[in-house]
């Protein structure tokens, strides 16, 4: 049997199940209704493990009915019905559609399910999508019908499970739309039609990217107004966010990333500054600028800076007496405390910028990070391989990507609010090539703006700029919070990778007055704000550990999953015909190879032997990886596994000695999948971006 989900829509435009799947990685095949044939079986081979089926009419569910259900009884595959008319031959009521904005529950039989899957939602009334959308209130009277959502302003249901006559599915009674209450369901219904064996993975990534740090910057233009990080700032931080951790789901882990530029611990220190006052003025460009071929870009610095100015040899004991935060950071205790990375030496946009000037650039901040001064860069918390780019530029420039590759670096993050660097699926990274930025094969992962603005440090200094530029005259800063809170705990929900963007000043928390968040009483700068109640906002609906990375081992997942597309990874189980035992899952790469997923809501782990990692954090199920090219490899099982049976009490794993397992929390060494060969990037480039 395929591990492999067939999905069957009428719908063209507005659904969100393709975001669903793919938040995942499943594998999947999408077939248009009505369609007048399916093709479910090759010989004795069951080619789906799942099907899904979406906004079907009853004429088009009773085309199907026969052909599905004949399928389902043979290989106990189990379907997810998708705002489908209600079918009143499996006991539910006929209704008409409803177009009134509604609210729904879990019931208690679904929050039971919820809780297997260590999902929470019991304490969240949802919003069920209206503006021109409709749903069905229906109502039941079959004990085989299990009620998994109720509307909350009448008797009837919004989701049931039905288990018939040897057949099992699921029904959820609304459109699947941009809406929260879409995307949570899809946690529910994604291992429940797959028995818990699951051709993916699942992850809630928690990264918080600080650009800017060690510069000054004013508030609004405003002399006088300037606020770099204290010391003092710090410390409360790293305090801070170990306690944070202890109110996160166990398996959690968090560190602030911190984008530093160089230039500012001379300035701080007044010694050397020579290049530091260099006129590093442009002229802006559009986002989609891209520097032609042909042009060598904008020169600034000196050909040769230390010959002219002796400027690139420091005397460490001078910095350090100069900048005490700089001296602070010499300690590798304090350096460990966070994650780093170069945000460029002086912050000078790189649109133009010529391959010269982005080799200083780069070539400086990596020297003050490097010994003798800081000596963090070839240290585990240091992302040697990535940069956050000034104002995000420079992605589009051939000579600042060449620049960034003679220096090691191969990673960047964009912003998602820039349409000309998204990509076409919003979990892979966008690769460029010669039509992005004449330069082929240098990977950027998308990275989320937030509403804690560059230039703030205060809370009254980020709301008297919202007011400023047109924002609500009354609003409040609790208000202010909450809807920045509302807005993008959704992409949490469908489970983006994407790190966040904060900024320098928002770290600030020294001369703060304590104030109570959620109960918890402390000195919270707009970073911690956010994070604060964020992290409390997930724990609403999950019960999953929340992941921060270093941005260099972020950006692989990103990879693994471009690679998967490429390779197209088949799934194949074997089980038994009468026992329905799974002896074994076979995985091998359609063309090249890659490293896939596989997790398992199952008491019997992987067998550790028969795949190249598993990870877990805390109390997750387990994920295994496994690299793959076109022979089979065997994924084998801790005992006894059976596809239909998918009892999870979520106890210790225990391995066949009975011994408790130890598992990694790591999918791999990341040093064995460097940046992936430029050819077969740009190929897959081509069908996912442009």
């Amino acid at each position: 049997m395929n591990m492999n989900t067939l999905y069957l829509t009428s719908n063209n435009d507005t659904s969100e199940v393709h975001y669903i799947f793919d938040s995942y990685g499943l594998n999947y095949e999408r077939v248009q209704l009505p369609a007048t044939s399916l093709k479910l079986e090759d010989g004795n081979n069951a080619l789906y493990n799942a099907i899904v089926v979406e906004d079907a009419t009853l004429d088009i569910l009773q085309s199907l009915k026969g052909t599905i259900e004949a399928y389902q009884k043979k290989y106990k595959v189990r379907v997810v019905y998708l705002n489908c008319q209600p079918d009143t031959s499996l006991g539910f009521n006929t209704v008409d559609p409803n177009y009134e904005y509604s609210y729904v529950n879990l019931t208690n039989e679904g929050n039971a399910l919820a809780k297997k899957l260590q999902l929470n939602g019991d304490k969240v009334t949802f919003a069920v999508p209206a503006d021109g959308l409709f749903h069905y209130e229906v109502t039941f009277n079959n004990p085989s019908i299990t009620p998994i959502l109720k509307y909350n302003h009448t008797e009837a249901y919004a989701a049931a499970i039905v288990k018939q006559q040897d057949l099992e599915s699921i029904h959820f009674f609304f459109e699947s739309y941009n809406a929260i209450l879409s995307y949570f369901v899809g946690h529910i219904w994604v291992p429940w039609v797959k028995y818990g064996l699951v051709d993916g993975y699942r992850r809630l990534f928690f990264s918080m990217q600080v650009d800017d740090f060690l510069i000054s910057n004013p508030w609004d233009d405003t002399p006088g107004t300037e606020y770099r990080t204290s010391i003092k700032d710090m410390q409360n931080l790293a305090q801070w966010q170990n306690e944070l951790v202890t109110r996160m789901p166990k398996g959690s882990q968090y560190k602030t990333e911190l984008a530093f530029n160089g230039m500012y611990v001379l300035n701080t220190a007044k010694y050397k500054t020579h290049i530091a006052n260099e006129d590093y003025g442009y002229v802006e460009q559009p986002d989609e600028y891209k520097l032609p071929l042909d042009d060598e870009g904008d020169h600034r610095y000196p050909v040769n800076p230390d010959a002219t100015y002796d400027d690139t040899n420091w005397d460490d004991k001078i910095l350090c007496e100069g900048d005490k935060l700089y001296e602070f950071f010499k300690n590798p205790v304090n350096q460990d405390n966070f994650y780093w990375l170069t945000h460029t030496f002086s912050h000078q946009n790189l649109d133009r910028a010529s391959f010269h000037d982005v080799d200083m650039e780069i070539g400086l901040n990596i020297k003050l990070a490097d010994d003798p001064y800081w000596g963090m860069y070839k240290r585990d918390c240091f992302s040697q391989k990535s940069i956050i780019c000034p104002e995000i530029s420079g992605l589009h420039n051939h000579q600042c990507l060449k620049a960034f590759e003679k220096n090691n670096v191969h990673y960047a993050v964009s912003d998602t609010s820039r349409r000309d660097l998204d990509a076409a699926n919003p979990y892979f990274p966008v690769v460029t090539n010669q039509t992005f930025a004449n330069y082929d094969g240098f990977v950027i992962i998308p990275r989320q703006p937030t509403a804690m603005w560059w230039d703030c440090s205060t809370p009254q200094q980020n709301l008297d700029l919202y007011k400023k530029r047109g924002g609500d005259k009354d609003m409040t800063w609790e208000k202010y919070v909450r809807y920045e809170i509302d807005h993008q705990v959704v992409n949490f929900i469908k489970m983006k990778h994407d790190p966040y963007m904060f900024h320098e000043g928002n770290l600030r928390n020294e001369d703060f007055e304590e104030i109570t968040i959620n109960g918890v009483k402390g000195k919270y700068g707009l970073l911690q704000e956010w994070v604060e109640n964020m992290a409390v906002e997930i724990r609403k609906y999950f019960e999953w550990p929340l992941i921060s990375l270093k941005m260099d081992d972020l950006v692989q997942y990103f990879i693994l999953r471009l690679e998967k597309e490429q390779c197209k990874p088949i799934f194949t189980m074997v089980v038994d015909d009468s026992t329905f035992k799974v002896s074994e899952i076979k995985v091998s790469a359609t063309q090249g190879s890659c490293t896939v997923p596989m997790f398992a809501v199952r008491d019997n782990g992987f067998d550790s032997s028969s795949v190249n990692s598993i990870e877990q954090y805390g109390e997750e199920p387990e994920t295994a990886w496994i690299q793959v090219k076109q022979t089979p490899v065997s994924v084998k099982f801790n005992g006894d596994v059976k596809w239909n049976d998918d009892t999870y009490s979520g106890k210790t794993i225990r391995s066949q000695n009975g011994g408790d397992r130890s598992v990694s929390a790591a999918p791999m060494n990341f040093a064995k999948f460097g940046l992936l060969n430029s050819l077969l990037l740009c190929s897959v480039l081509l069908l996912i971006i442009f």
